[in-house]
């Protein structure tokens, strides 16, 4: 991203915070309308899925600035997400979902600079999840590697 980039989705964001809640909604209708399959990864209590959405939306956005602390969030959050059962073919489900419903909650402001910033930031945070979720699973194998069996010995020649 650049930093005029990481700029116009803060300040799209600033403007967006009243309603938040209301873009989390959004997001999850048109999520669930497309993929209804998708419904299961999510808590049962909507309003707090939405309220948990915002948050991160949120926290996320405000961490980009501060690479080291954007990385250290993103990562858990893609840990998180991966122990919830996500994968990476979710990332674009609901990567798509979300550019839809930023772009209605952002109504005539939402320009096509507006949305390639938004783009490049979901990809960032995208990647970095998948990054984090990928190295937790590796941390998770077994020394002899997924099934758990121990290496072969090596022959001797």
């Amino acid at each position: 991203m650049t930093p005029e980039q990481v700029a116009l989705v803060e300040r799209s964001l600033a403007a967006a915070r009243p309603r938040l809640r209301e873009l989390a909604a959004d997001f999850y209708a048109r999520l669930f309308d497309a993929h209804s399959d998708l419904r299961a990864l999510f808590s049962s209590d909507p309003v707090a899925q939405q309220e948990k959405l915002a948050a991160e939306l949120d926290a996320i956005v405000s961490a980009i600035p501060s690479h080291a602390d954007f990385l250290v969030r993103a990562r858990d959050l893609g840990v998180r997400h991966a122990r919830l059962g996500t994968t990476a073919p979710h990332y674009r489900m609901v990567g798509d979902a979300l550019l839809e419903a930023l772009a209605s909650a952002s109504g005539p402001g939402w320009t096509d600079e507006l949305a390639q910033a938004w783009a490049a930031a979901y990809a960032l945070v995208a990647e970095v999840m998948m990054a984090g979720a990928a190295d937790a699973a590796e941390d998770a194998q077994p020394a002899g590697g997924p099934d758990g069996a121990a290496p072969p010995a090596p022959r001797n020649a």
